[in-house]
């Protein structure tokens, strides 16, 4: 599947790319993506706390534990390259920003937005399902020739669960209906917009229908 799609509303250009979370070598992807687009935005699906931890990272870094599901996913994308954490696309981000001088905005839900969603979607039963399932998930062999085709059956074998995906459709409601408010209110004609591979699709979808 194609990794970009570009998007010309508002008289802008829009360019999403869909990054394989952990992914090391997709450092140099998103640089050459950079380059050759030349962007004058650069908005990133990080939540705003996210994107504060980067920058403390960036300054101080410090160990950070993925959870059991984390763990999972980098053990089985693994055999595509090296993993890393924090996301490697995230801070080839900050460093393109460092160097060129392109102004950065995190655009997915804030925290606390999240665990007031996940809250309101999910049960104790159906949280307890799915941290029950993890043993399921680490036996599953994934037929994926590619990172990208693993990510997108990653997504759907962890979201079985439909209150989880449901969530996952909410982010890409407001992750689309964010970058338009930035947009509107930013002067740049062509805007970068990184986000993760899985919710590539859902966010232009949503950007298509404003």
């Amino acid at each position: 599947m194609s990794k970009t799609e570009k998007i010309e509303k508002w008289e802008k250009e829009i360019l999403i790319f869909g990054t394989v979370k952990g992914l090391a070598s997709e450092r140099e992807k998103l640089r050459e993506v950079f380059n050759e687009f030349s962007p004058e935005l650069m908005l990133l699906g990080i939540s705003p706390e996210e994107f504060e931890g980067l920058k403390r990272y960036l300054k101080e870094p410090f160990e950070i534990e993925p959870d059991d599901y984390g763990l999972i996913y980098a053990k089985k994308l693994e055999r595509f390259g090296e993993v890393g954490l924090p996301v490697p696309t995230y801070l080839e981000a900050f460093a393109l920003s460092k160097s060129t001088g392109v102004e950065m905005v995190p655009i997915d839900m804030p925290d606390k937005m999240y665990s007031e969603l996940f809250t309101c979607k999910l049960d104790f039963f159906k949280i307890m399902r799915f941290d029950m399932r993890k043993r399921k998930v680490w036996k599953k062999e994934f037929d994926a020739k590619t990172p990208e085709d693993f990510v997108l059956e990653w997504d759907k074998e962890v979201n079985k669960i439909r209150e989880f995906m449901e969530i996952e459709k909410e982010r890409e409601k407001y992750m689309g209906e964010k970058i338009a408010e930035i947009i509107e209110s930013k002067d740049g004609k062509r805007i970068l917009v990184v986000v993760e591979l899985e919710r590539m699709k859902g966010v232009v979808e949503i950007l298509e229908k404003i």
